[in-house]
């Protein structure tokens, strides 16, 4: 198979990273980067568009060339290879003749015919605002790093985008200005107090993690945001429900569900329902049922959807294996390979989603992954 170099390597020398806070896309920084990195993400991107037929990657790569639509394009590019991969052939935005609507993908398995439709909601909206607010800062420790060392960020000030940085630059200038580790074992602890707030960060020994020299923010200031997903999940399935009308034969939603907080439980209580524990006026655990207020619950007949294909994870480094919830519904088949996945299905008297494990594991490995640098 020959490679088409869909996004090919810059002429001009920038082993650079992306700049993240400058608010560059990622198809900004593989145009213009020559990092090693830059070249194993172009590298995956090519060979896994130059797999598919196409009309498919043509389609898929009007998305992934720009930045606002990359992510779009690059869930996009998961589900078509991961339909090739469990042994389908597809057909991308075909026209459905009843109503001129268009379908994302038609899967064809030996054994059924699968209409898919793919969808990346915006997750972690309130993780999302707190990260923008907090990028200038976290810029700042970037530059202050000292050589060797990576920054576990605990605490940061509440700065607002007008509010003066110079007194906590002139702190971060000064407390960082240490030598490289002697040992894996150092850790140094940078702590100041400001107008707007605490700021404390944990200074450790790269190599303690094999990072490399230009991997200077180990970790954010991200674990006191737990953001509830349930909505924006239970939306994006929604969305696509007129896409996947009057189509003869199952359908999916292939769900981007890639996030900072979201879990499967969540996915569970945005399309089933929820566990309900019963307390007594003593606190103990009377009973327990299941509140079937869900966005596949109720409702009559053949459901417009089949099922929810969600994918945990989705990104250069590694894409989760896809997992398979089922509409209380539908009393069809699946493609004999989709039910080797992980499969969630709504309770009849049980108190708890049943879950089937997967059958098989580690399905997107021929993907081939970036190695992190």
């Amino acid at each position: 198979m020959d490679t088409k170099e869909w996004f090919p390597r810059p002429e001009n020398p920038d082993a650079t990273y992306r700049r993240h806070g400058e608010g560059e896309g990622t198809v900004t920084w593989l145009r213009r980067s020559t990092h090693p990195l830059a070249d194993d993400c172009r590298d995956f991107l090519n060979r896994n568009l130059s797999t598919l037929p196409e009309s498919c990657s043509k389609g898929i790569f009007k998305h992934l060339c720009h930045d606002l639509q990359y992510r779009v394009g690059f869930f996009e590019l998961v589900v078509a290879r991961t339909l090739q991969l469990l042994g389908a052939d597809i057909e991308y935005e075909p026209v459905n003749p009843v109503d001129g609507s268009q379908v994302d993908f038609v899967a064809k398995f030996p054994y059924g015919t699968v209409f898919v439709e793919a969808v990346s909601p915006l997750l972690d909206k309130e993780l999302g605002t707190v990260l923008s607010r907090e990028a200038p800062l976290t810029q700042l420790i970037e530059e202050n790093v000292p050589p060797g060392w990576a920054a576990d960020i605990r605490e940061l000030p509440n700065v607002g985008p007008d509010g003066s940085k110079r007194p906590i630059r002139a702190f971060l200038q000064r407390e960082m200005a240490i030598p490289p580790p002697t040992s894996d074992d150092d850790e140094v602890e940078i702590r100041g107090s400001f107008e707007q707030g605490d700021l404390r960060v944990i200074l450790f020994p790269q190599s303690r993690h094999g990072l490399s020299a230009g991997t200077k923010i180990a970790m954010g200031n991200v674990i006191a945001y737990w953001p509830n997903d349930e909505a924006a999940l239970r939306g994006a399935v929604k969305r696509k429900y007129r896409q996947l009308r009057n189509l003869a034969g199952t359908t999916l939603v292939a769900l981007n569900m890639s996030s900072h907080t979201a879990v499967r439980e969540d996915l569970d209580r945005a399309l089933f329902g929820t566990s309900v524990t019963q307390i007594d006026q003593y606190r103990n655990e009377v009973g327990r049922y299941f509140e079937r207020n869900g966005l596949l619950a109720g409702g009559e007949g053949e459901p417009t959807i089949s099922g929810v294909l969600a994918f945990p994870e989705v990104g250069f480094l590694g894409c989760a294996d896809p997992v398979l919830w089922v509409h209380p519904r539908f009393e069809g088949e699946y493609p004999r390979v989709l039910n080797d996945l992980e499969t969630r299905y709504a309770p009849n008297a049980e108190p708890e989603v049943i879950v089937r494990p997967a059958k098989k594991t580690d399905l997107l490995k021929d993907l081939g992954f970036v190695e992190d640098r």
